[in-house]
C-alpha cells in the first residue's frame, strides 16, 4: 500500500483536477501540477505519469426504479520523478532521501525516460508501484427518459 503521506497529495490532486470528461485539459493538468502542490520549490518533483479511469453504473436501490450510482475510479501506478529544470539525472541519494523522507514510499522499478518531462520541465524518471494509488467518487442520480429528436410528439 502507498504511503498515506502520497495517498493523500493525490486525493488532493485529483479533487482539483478537471473531470475526465474533459480528457485533454484533465491531461494537462497532471502534467502541469505535481503531487506536492503547486507552491513547492523542491529540485525533484513527483507527478502522475499515467492514470486508468474506471467507469460503472449500477442502480441506486434507496432512489427507486430510475436511480443510479456512477462510480468512477482513477488508479495509478506509474509516476514520474521530475529533476526540475535540470537535463541531468539527479544524484542517487538526492533520489533516495527525497523518496524515503518526504513520500515514504520505495518504488519497485525506476527507469529513466529519454523525453523530457511536459514542455521541457526537466529530467524525468519513470517510477512503479508496487500498489496502485486509488481515487474514487461516486454520484447518485436518476435516470430520465426522453424522446429522441427525430421522434415527434404524439398529439391527444
Amino acid at each position: 500500500m502507498p504511503s498515506q503521506v502520497l495517498a493523500d497529495a493525490y486525493e488532493a490532486l485529483l479533487t482539483r483536477a478537471p473531470a475526465p470528461l474533459f480528457a485533454r485539459a484533465r491531461r494537462l493538468y497532471l502534467d502541469k501540477y505535481c503531487l506536492e502542490g503547486r507552491d513547492t520549490e523542491s529540485p525533484l518533483r513527483l507527478f502522475v505519469a499515467r492514470e486508468q479511469l474506471h467507469e460503472q453504473v449500477q442502480p441506486d436501490q434507496d432512489a427507486g426504479p430510475n436511480g443510479r450510482i456512477a462510480t468512477l475510479t482513477s488508479e495509478t501506478r506509474e509516476l514520474a520523478l521530475v529533476h526540475w529544470q535540470q537535463d541531468s539525472p539527479p544524484d542517487p541519494d538526492l533520489i533516495e532521501m527525497y523518496l524515503n523522507n518526504h513520500w515514504q514510499c520505495q518504488p519497485t522499478l525506476m527507469m529513466p525516460s529519454e523525453q523530457r518531462w511536459f514542455r521541457n520541465s526537466g529530467y524525468q524518471m519513470r517510477l512503479t508501484l508496487s500498489d496502485p494509488l486509488i481515487w474514487i467518487r461516486s454520484t447518485r442520480y436518476q435516470e430520465t427518459e426522453n424522446q429522441s429528436i427525430n421522434e415527434k410528439p404524439t398529439k391527444s
